[in-house]
């Protein structure tokens, strides 16, 4: 900037940073008149810049991610309940056809047997419907009555197996193996047959019984 010396009108070229932010006294290197000059209104303002920290911690793997939106997300919700629907759905025809299956694919018996259908196990398009045990004492000897009856769901007429009946301890342990015979041996579409019969002096350490049908592992 030009400074000018009020009583002289000499004029110097100066550097407004050396006025300060305040002014300063200045004198005339000619006429020596001191005044005080202050800098100019649109002077840039001083900016303090804080020294650099001493020791500089890198950010966190991840830290630079953008943030996450919470909003909740119904589409999603949507989208897994339609795909609940759709497995209920492929479950369920599973099971209502489960004859078919078996007669096309006759291993996925097994499978049936091992998804815990219990007294109503599957076996080639064969049900075991209404199975009950009872105890009685006859002669001081306990007696273990089995009843239950056999149903062809099939569309086709079936061979019928024996009944297993697998005495079984507090631990499930199998302790005895039990087969017992259906009065019919063969069972037309929609047929049922029954079974009854007597198992004298079961082990004392028997707790329960477990039914399936002869072919089922």
């Amino acid at each position: 900037m030009i400074l000018n010396c009020p009583s002289c009108a000499t004029r110097y070229l100066i550097d407004p940073a050396a006025l300060g932010e305040t002014g300063r006294l200045v004198r005339c290197a000619r006429c020596s008149h001191s005044w005080t000059e202050r800098p100019p209104g649109d002077m840039p303002k001083r900016v303090d810049v804080l020294p650099p920290p001493e020791q500089v911690t890198p950010l966190p793997p991840g830290s630079n991610l953008p943030a996450l939106n919470n909003a909740p997300r119904r589409q999603g919700w949507i989208g897994w309940a339609a795909l609940a629907m759709v497995i209920a759905g492929i479950a369920a025809g599973g099971y209502v056809a489960r004859d078919r299956i078996i007669e096309t694919w006759p291993e996925a018996a097994l499978i049936y047997g091992r998804l815990g259908l219990g007294e109503e196990a599957v076996v080639v398009g064969l049900e075991l419907r209404n199975v009950k045990q009872t105890t009685a004492i006859v002669n001081d000897q306990t007696v273990v009555n089995l009843t239950g009856e056999i149903v062809n769901i099939s569309d086709r007429t079936q061979e019928i197996p024996r009944v297993i009946a697998d005495i079984m301890d507090k631990n499930r342990n199998v302790i005895r193996t039990w087969f017992v015979t259906p009065r019919s041996g063969e069972l037309l579409p929609g047929e049922m047959t029954e079974f009854d019969a007597d198992y004298p002096d079961p082990p004392k350490e028997a707790v329960q019984i477990s039914v399936r049908l002869e072919g089922i592992e």
